[in-house]
């Protein structure tokens, strides 16, 4: 099953418009609770970053990020995919903090996306035609 596609400037502002798009996709789905608030955690870490870090190359540090959803239906996996054509990084190879560290130890950066791998079941990352492709895969428990 897929769902209606968002594309929104990358500026933090919009960050209700993401929520309200996924509480949308929660709605039709019939899912609630915990589940859902692991999700909204992981997309805004995920937008957040994009929005601070992805357009640090264009002139007003601004960009556009495209959020599709697609709900498989066999296993329950909900997929949230962005795109953006900003900078090229891949989250997955930023090092996890290492939490038991007293914070002033630690070196800065790396705990949303640490908290985003922690909120579901997995992450993927392709860089194709200077895009940047994140899929969020969480499995979801229907009511």
């Amino acid at each position: 099953m897929e769902f209606t596609s968002l594309t929104v400037e990358s500026i933090i502002e919009n960050f209700s418009k993401v929520k309200d798009w996924l509480q949308a996709i929660f709605d039709k789905l019939g899912c609630q609770g915990k589940q859902n608030k692991q999700l909204f955690i992981a997309v805004d870490e995920i937008f957040t970053n994009i929005s601070k870090y992805a357009y640090t190359n264009t002139e007003n540090g601004k960009g556009i990020v495209s959020l599709k959803a697609m709900f498989d239906n066999n296993n329950n996996i909900l997929k949230i995919v962005f795109k953006d054509n900003g900078i090229e990084y891949n989250p997955l190879y930023k090092e996890d903090p290492d939490i038991p560290k007293h914070i002033e130890q630690r070196t800065i950066g790396g705990l949303g996306i640490f908290m985003a791998k922690k909120m579901v079941d997995s992450i993927d990352y392709v860089r194709e035609d200077d895009k940047n492709t994140l899929t969020l895969n969480k499995k979801m428990i229907l009511s």
